[in-house]
């Protein structure tokens, strides 16, 4: 094997450390911040349905919900509910790699939409 193509395996090999390295620091801050997104300063902003069985009734004299149906939610139970090894990770790697993969092949796009925008506008790409 040449020496150049031991340096590319080598580069891939170091990216592919640095990004498992980003992605695991990524989840230890996410874990760490997770505590303080679960409202437990403030229960009036919990989900009041969190955990349990649901039923809709339908009620015509209610204001129509989002899917334009009138009604409401009625708890029923307690969820019995437990995410396996397929929910909790591997749905979860599958969607990172995927979102990874399209942001790949959609930048020259985005590069081409943000050099159209400088082009015609002078100011900054992203509006804030």
């Amino acid at each position: 094997m040449s020496s150049n193509k031991k340096k590319v395996i080598k580069c891939i090999g170091l990216i592919f450390a640095a990004l498992g390295l980003i992605f695991i620091g990524l989840k230890v801050v996410a874990g760490r911040k997770k505590g303080d997104s679960v409202y437990k300063n403030e229960p009036e902003q919990r989900n009041s349905m969190a955990g349990k069985k649901v039923v809709f009734i339908a009620d015509e004299n209610e204001k129509e919900n989002a899917d334009g149906v009138k009604g409401h939610l009625e708890s029923v139970g307690v969820s019995d509910y437990h995410p396996g090894i397929y929910d909790r990770y591997i749905k979860r790697t599958i969607d990172i790699v995927l979102s990874f993969g399209g942001l790949v092949l959609l930048s020259p796009v985005y590069a081409i939409i943000a050099l159209a925008i400088v082009i015609d506008d002078p100011g900054p790409v992203l509006f804030t």
